[in-house]
């Protein structure tokens, strides 16, 4: 018998979406999954709707909290799946019915802690920018980090499956209160994964809605959140020993400070408090560098990004 799924769907105030996703998850071809539901607090319909559909459907699991945010709320899922795998679905999104076992079928034959898939939007048309593409079918988690990081593709939770208890045994979470939960996550998990599979199926549909342009509110919270992610991969550059992970701890911050600049820039905020924080990052960033036996093409990297994050 092919092994359990957990497939995790955090919801907040979907009510619009959640029946379209949740019917798509249930027309899976792959029958053996459990589906964790976590309701973040939704003050509409949502739980409404997905009462009435998964009624005759014992696999699916509701779990309903205050509202945390989605970080929290995928945690959640984690903290309860019971699967050999997990995989999340944004509950405004969808999947085809091929979609967990395509992956599944890339994960069981490479033995990969992560599998990959491609995606495509609600139109159907392919994703092209965001979807890697490697010349081996399977690699190193750092070697595709860095084809990732190299190539600017988006970091993602959905359109993959994950090893459950590869997540659980590196304690591999969502940061709380953060809006860049995806690519904080992302790049921890394939700095520490062993062996990362792609597929080219995009067997993932998401929802790319409308005047979802960012408020000037949450363009100084993902400014806070970028500090904060930056914050943790200094600290993580200042206990780690290995070149190539230090490389790769470097490339993120020059990838998130990168980011941190366009959103700032993009939505006219002062760039007074992200070049106080560069200053500083960077600052530190030497130290550390230059405080580790490491070799000096790392040295040299770490002036590279210096350079071009004053630069950029």
């Amino acid at each position: 018998m092919n092994p359990l799924i957990s497939i995790i769907v955090p919801t907040y105030n979907v009510e619009k979406y959640i029946r379209t996703c949740i019917e798509s998850i249930l027309a899976q071809t792959y029958r053996n999954v459990e589906v964790i539901i976590v309701n973040d607090g939704s003050t509409d319909q949502s739980l409404a709707v997905i009462s009435d559909l998964i009624c005759s459907h014992h696999n699916v699991k509701v779990i309903t909290q205050k509202n945390q945010g989605l970080s929290v709320a995928r945690n959640t899922g984690i903290d309860v799946a019971t699967g050999k795998y997990i995989t999340f679905v944004d509950a405004d999104d969808k999947i085809m019915p091929g979609f967990v076992s395509s992956l599944y079928q890339i994960a069981d034959k490479t033995g990969a802690d992560i599998v990959r898939g491609s995606f495509r939007d609600f139109n159907g048309n392919i994703l092209k920018d965001w979807v890697p593409d490697f010349n081996v079918p399977t690699n190193c988690g750092t070697i595709v980090l860095d084809q990732f990081l190299s190539s600017k593709i988006s970091f993602v939770v959905w359109s993959s499956i994950y090893r459950l208890d590869f997540i659980n045994s590196n304690h591999i979470r969502f940061t709380p209160g953060i809006l860049l939960e995806d690519g904080d996550f992302t790049t921890r998990a394939y700095m520490l994964a062993k062996l990362v599979a792609t597929s080219p199926e995009p067997n993932y549909a998401y929802r790319i809605r409308q005047g979802s342009i960012l408020t000037t509110n949450n363009a100084q919270k993902m400014s806070l959140s970028e500090e904060k992610v930056i914050s943790q991969f200094i600290s993580m550059l200042k206990h780690e020993e290995s070149d190539v992970l230090c490389s790769l701890i470097l490339k993120s911050i020059y990838a998130f400070m990168r980011d941190w600049t366009r959103i700032i820039v993009k939505n006219h905020l002062s760039l007074d408090r992200t070049n106080s924080c560069f200053d500083t990052a960077l600052t530190l960033i030497k130290e550390i560098i230059n405080s580790k036996p490491l070799k000096e093409k790392i040295k040299f990297l770490t002036k590279v990004i210096i350079i071009k994050a004053k630069n950029h």
